[in-house]
């Protein structure tokens, strides 16, 4: 991925499918854009994931802590500041979720990327905010492979944990779908 500022910004869902992973420190250390949260999203929306519990066999919530992750410099937490940035979030709440919305003001206004799968909300800011770079899951999870030369054993463990834990099976119409498919097989 490239981006002018190096900076990418985690909606909700990337950032659970990520954490559920339960590789986001490698992959925050590995690729090659600093990671950023909106500080809503962070407190409103990215609330936990599920891991099945050994003796019920019923999955339970396990709640999201990326304290560790902020206090080591590995992901930067974000808010709406400038009159501009909360004008954008408006115009854009009112055609997507809240945490998309300020995800993709603040994106705009930074010239970050977005990191998201929400189909509404990758046309709606492909028509809104064009200018705005955006990136998948998917090819989150690839750029980790790739420089980090992660073995598709590992890969495929964390792929797995992302489906049980955050509910994430991509789209057929990621164009790593298909690199996905093969690897969790």
């Amino acid at each position: 991925m490239t981006n002018p500022n190096g900076c990418l910004l985690l909606d909700a869902s990337c950032l659970l499918n990520l954490y559920a992973t339960g590789q986001l420190r490698a992959i925050s250390a590995t690729i090659d854009v600093q990671l950023h949260v909106a500080d809503y999203v962070l407190e409103q929306e990215a609330i936990y994931t599920w891991l099945p519990d050994a003796t019920s066999g019923q999955d339970e919530p396990v709640l999201v802590d990326v304290s560790p992750l902020i206090e080591d410099g590995l992901l930067h937490v974000t808010g709406l500041e400038s009159i501009n940035e909360q004008a954008t979030f408006v115009e854009l709440a009112a055609l997507v979720d809240d945490g998309e919305a300020v995800t993709g003001a603040l994106a705009f206004h930074r010239g970050c990327a977005i990191a998201t799968d929400d189909r509404k909300a990758r046309r709606v800011f492909g028509e809104r905010i064009p200018s705005v770079q955006m990136v998948s899951t998917l090819d989150l999870l690839k750029q980790w492979a790739d420089l980090g030369r992660i073995t598709d054993t590992d890969l495929r463990t964390a792929m797995i944990a992302m489906r049980s834990g955050a509910s994430y099976i991509p789209s057929r119409r990621d164009s790593l779908f298909e690199w996905w498919a093969e690897i969790v097989r």
